[in-house]
This record gives structure tokens, C-alpha cells and sequence, in this order.
């Protein structure tokens, strides 16, 4: 690797100098996350690794240089950080006992995924796999850089929406792409954005295809959900995803391109369903556009368009019973042919005696209404001046307290008809949903305060609400507070498995459980030092009392010697 001094590590141009790269600012001694390769890493005997660009749930994408085509590429690798952690000063991966099965499936599922997409290199919309390898207990894939901008950084520098016509002529290719896609079996799962790229060329690529579990909630891995594009099936792993669920983030992101406004999350629209019609937002919008996109857009899957080629058949389709636009002529009604017909010998008159007719008819409901009306009228100001005539005297004072209490009520019957559309909201039903994700969504941030309580619960799962104070479907004001009661899991918990764990590990775990500890050290020749040689505690089951606080002991191993990163036994052989 000749290239590594002659590099830099954040933008890996030439730099045949000391101090800050002069096109990135980046330095040599600029820290890096310590769970990800360092920069100036070399993987597979060729590829230098620069920073980290990007990583989720599932993976880490870093910029890299391929030292034999002499070309800066993508490296991703396989990181799923809730099953595994990087060995202290290494470019190994270290994974415990205990996540080693769901490490390897998913580690099994990103592969194909990744083996699929590298045979899917004749669709230019796409960043497809180019090389797949494996190291350090992991697997790496190499992509092609994107030479270009995000459809994010691109809408910040167009005023932050497109034209329907700048969208028809961007958006085909992809929707192409996309359908071909699916029928490879390949859902995304995490279309918006900032997974669409906006080439140098003026093309669009879509990139960051990843597993499953990753784009979906509940799961052992982080999930990576788009907020706004992330559809509804997407929250809870016990529904069904499919074609639908890309078309609800296609149809997000057309949203969030024609109106310049992000769509409300899907789980805040479970149970009060605000989202506004595209073409309320923008007027320029076509009428049949904006009622596909909220097809699209349908919180049940099943309900919702299904696929890719329904969507676009439907968004490009010219409706007959759409209005002309305001200072267009309409012609829909009366055919030109028919304008410039000669009429018949008895056609004409009988169609001037019609319309006659037809007015003739027409002007007997019209004096009645207007009689009507002046009768009415005419009553009204009598009443009114009888009114003001027969008004008591100041020293009459029941009839004064009863005109003070009438103009108050008037005067409040107005504001109140008029706040619902400002300051009124209907209270969701939060009962079963995660309070971390219902906290953090904007949707109720300046209307909505939680005043949570925790309890444990044996019957719902941590940080799952089962109890609000409001009732769903209640009227109430902006800035109303709900308490609400959350989860903390059941009362008992089984102990976690400690074989193969450091003290700092198997510390995390116990953290993340809510479980009370106790390190004891003790000298055990049959262990490493700093590895946790067994627990204990007061109860006779494999089960500990987190409610009542019991404390779990646990011994770790310390023998005078604090080396722990010899993991290579709980490794992963390919």
C-alpha cells in the first residue's frame, strides 16, 4: 500500500504534505469512533480505508481507496453493534456466545442480498455489490462512488420542492428500476431522500439497500426507520412488508418533492389521521397526482396501491373528470365539431323555444325565493326596531343583568367556533405503542406534554405504554399534559448468559436489563483475567427480582493480568 502516506484519509486525494488536507480540513489526528475501522486501515491486502461516512443498525459504509485500480471506492461492512464490538486497538470483531446465532443469520442475509444486487449491474439506477469478501470475523462489499448530491441536498438548493413536470422527467427511470428490483425478491425498506442520489449527469440512483431487520422495528437489530418515509408496517415486526411498503416511501418522498413539506410519521398518524392532501398544500399540484400519492400513502397495506407499476400507471393516467386549471379554456362539455355545424332547418328555433322555455320555468322559483326573502327580511328589522323600542328604563334591573349575560355568551360562542381550528386536537391512543418513539416524533411537540410514570408489568414488553389519562378521541387545547404509564418490563427477568463475556460486556447487558450487580474479584487459573467467571444470587431459579431490587454477584476473574482482547475463540470462522 504505497498510496497510504501519500493520501489523505477523509477525502483520500494527494497529499504530499504535513498538517490539514488542504480540499477537506482533515487531519491525521482527527479521533475516530472506536467501534469502526480506524482510518488507515487496509482490508483484503488492497483496499485502504479513509472515514467513516455512514452507519446504522445493520452496517458501517466507509470512503476507501482501491490500491490495484488506483480508485477511490465505498466499503461496507457487515457491524451489527447490538450483537458485537470491535476488539480494543484491532481490526477484529469479537462476538459472545449468546449473540453468535442471530449474528451469523442476518450476517447470512446481508450476503445474498448483497450477492443479488451485484447481479443486477446492467440497471444504471442503481449502486449495485462490485466485490464481496470476508475478514476480521465479518463481510465487506465494495460499491462505486456516487459522483453526485443527495435528492435532500438537492431540494435545499431548489427552494426545497420540484415541479410536477420536473418530477415526471426525473422520476421514470427509477420507478423502472425499482419495479425490476422487486421483482428480484428485493425490497428497500428505506426509500426518502437520503437514499436517492442525484448524479453529476442529472440521473437518479438509489442507494443503501440493507436487510430486513434493520429497516424494521422490534427486532436485535437498531432499527434504521426514516421518519416521514418509513411506512406504518415498518414499526412492529409482526406485520407484513412487501412491494406496498416501497410505495409508501416512493409516494413519501413525491410528498415531500411537490409540497416541500416532510409527511407526519406513520405511527403518529395511527388514530388521528391529519395529513393534509398534497394539492391543499400546493395548488399547482393535479388533482388526480395528489389523490394517488394519498393512496399511496394509506396507513393499511392492504388498502394501499401495491406495487410499483399500479402506482405509476395511476400517477400518469389522464382522468376525464378533472376541472380545467383557472385561465385554461374548457372545451370538455361542448365538442368543436358540434360549434361549427350548420344547424337544421327546425333545429335551431326548437333549441331557442327550449331554452326559453327552460328560463321561463326557471324565473317562477326565483321571484318566489326573492319575495322571500324580502318578507323576511322586512319582519327582521321590525322585530329589531320592536326590540329597541320596548328596551326598560335604567331603573328596571333585572332586564340590564339579563343584556350583560346575553352579549358575554355571544361574544364566547364565536371564539369557541372558531379556536377547534387552531388550538384544538383529538388525543391519540398511545396504549401499546413505544414511548421512545412517540416522545421523540414531532408530531406532538408544542401541543402535547408527557408526564410519564414506570411500572413494571409482566404482560407488555420495556418502554411500551399501557396506561393514558386522556382518553383517545378527546377534544383537548394545545398544550394540554397526559400522563401516561410505561412498561418496565416484567417484574422478574432470566439472568444473562456470562460465558465468554468480559466484566465491561456482560456490565453492559446488566445495565440495559435494569439488573442490580455486585463485582467481586477472585484469582481462578481456569480464566483470563478481567472475564466473569460465574454469578450469583439469593433466589433458586434462573431468574432475579429486578422490582424489589435484588442483587446479582458476579466474579470476575483477576489474576494480576488485565489483557482481555484475546477473543479469538468466540470469534467467527468463514
Amino acid at each position: 500500500m504505497e498510496e497510504k502516506l501519500k493520501l489523505c484519509l477523509g477525502c483520500l486525494e494527494r497529499k504530499d504534505y504535513d498538517g490539514p488536507c488542504q480540499y477537506c480540513g482533515y487531519s491525521e489526528d482527527t479521533p475516530h469512533l472506536p467501534s469502526y475501522l480506524a482510518p488507515g486501515s487496509v482490508l483484503n491486502d488492497r483496499y485502504l480505508v479513509g472515514r467513516l461516512l455512514r452507519y446504522n443498525g445493520e452496517s458501517a459504509t466507509y470512503l476507501a481507496y482501491d490500491a490495484v485500480m488506483q480508485r477511490k471506492i465505498w466499503i461496507k461492512e457487515y457491524m451489527p453493534d447490538t450483537l458485537c464490538a470491535r476488539v480494543k486497538g484491532s481490526s477484529l470483531i469479537s462476538v459472545n456466545q449468546q449473540n453468535l446465532a442471530p449474528y451469523k443469520t442476518f450476517m447470512s442475509e446481508f450476503t445474498e442480498l448483497n450477492k443479488l444486487l451485484s447481479k443486477m449491474r446492467t440497471l444504471s439506477h442503481i449502486n449495485p455489490a462490485l466485490e464481496l469478501f470476508a475478514e476480521n470475523n465479518t463481510t465487506y462489499v465494495t460499491f462505486d462512488v456516487i459522483e453526485g448530491i443527495t435528492l435532500k441536498e438537492y431540494l435545499q438548493q431548489n427552494a426545497g420542492e420540484l415541479s410536477w413536470d420536473e418530477v415526471k422527467s426525473l422520476f421514470p427511470p427509477i420507478f423502472t428500476t425499482i419495479s425490476l428490483v422487486h421483482n428480484a425478491g428485493i425490497i428497500h425498506r428505506g426509500i426518502s431522500p437520503d437514499t436517492i442520489w442525484i448524479t453529476d449527469s442529472g440521473e437518479l440512483k438509489i442507494s443503501d439497500f440493507c436487510i430486513t431487520a434493520s429497516r424494521t422495528n422490534n427486532t436485535e437489530l437498531a432499527p434504521e426507520l426514516f421518519a416521514g418515509y418509513a411506512a406504518p408496517e415498518q414499526y412492529a415486526s409482526s406485520n407484513w412488508q412487501g412491494t406496498w411498503t416501497d410505495v409508501y416511501g416512493i409516494c413519501a418522498v413525491l410528498y415531500r418533492i411537490l409540497t416541500g413539506c416532510m409527511p407526519t410519521e406513520a405511527v403518529s398518524r395511527v388514530g388521528n389521521d391529519n395529513l393534509c392532501e398534497p394539492s391543499s398544500v400546493n395548488k399547482n399540484i393535479p388533482a388526480n397526482v395528489s389523490k394517488v400519492i394519498m393512496s399511496g400513502l394509506t396507513l393499511s397495506g392492504d388498502m394501499r396501491i401495491q406495487t410499483v407499476t399500479e402506482l405509476v400507471t395511476k400517477l400518469f393516467e389522464q382522468p376525464g373528470y378533472l376541472e380545467p386549471s383557472a385561465g385554461r379554456t374548457a372545451t370538455i362539455a361542448i365538442p368543436r365539431q358540434a360549434v361549427n355545424q350548420t344547424p337544421t332547418r327546425h333545429g335551431s328555433p326548437t333549441k331557442r323555444q327550449s331554452k326559453k322555455k327552460k328560463a321561463s320555468n326557471m324565473r317562477i322559483p326565483i321571484i318566489v325565493f326573492v319575495v322571500t326573502v324580502t318578507i323576511l327580511l322586512a319582519l327582521s328589522l321590525a322585530l329589531m326596531k320592536w326590540v329597541d323600542n320596548t328596551e326598560p328604563s335604567e331603573n328596571y334591573s333585572t332586564t340590564p343583568q339579563y343584556t350583560q349575560s346575553t352579549q358575554p355568551t355571544l361574544i364566547e360562542t364565536t371564539i369557541e367556533t372558531t379556536r377547534p381550528y387552531v388550538e384544538s386536537y383529538e388525543m391519540p391512543n398511545f396504549v401499546g405503542k413505544n414511548f421512545e418513539l412517540i416522545q421523540n416524533s414531532p408530531t406532538y411537540k408544542g401541543w402535547l406534554t408527557f408526564v410519564p410514570s414506570y411500572i413494571y408489568d409482566d404482560e407488555n414488553e420495556k418502554d411500551i405504554i399501557i396506561e393514558q389519562s386522556i382518553p383517545e378521541k378527546t377534544s383537548v387545547q394545545a398544550g394540554v399534559s397526559v400522563q401516561i404509564k410505561i412498561s418496565l418490563g416484567p417484574s422478574t427477568i432470566e439472568i444473562p448468559d456470562h460465558i465468554g463475556l468480559t466484566e465491561k460486556e456482560y456490565i453492559a447487558i446488566l445495565d440495559k436489563a435494569g439488573i442490580k450487580y455486585e463485582i467481586l474479584r477472585q484469582p481462578d487459573t481456569g480464566f483470563m483475567s478481567g472475564y466473569v467467571i460465574r454469578t450469583e444470587h439469593s433466589g433458586e431459579d434462573n431468574k432475579i427480582d429486578v422490582e424489589n431490587g435484588e442483587i446479582l454477584k458476579v466474579f470476575v476473574c483477576d489474576n494480576g493480568n488485565t489483557d482481555t482482547t484475546d477473543v479469538s475463540d468466540f470469534g467467527i470462522n468463514f
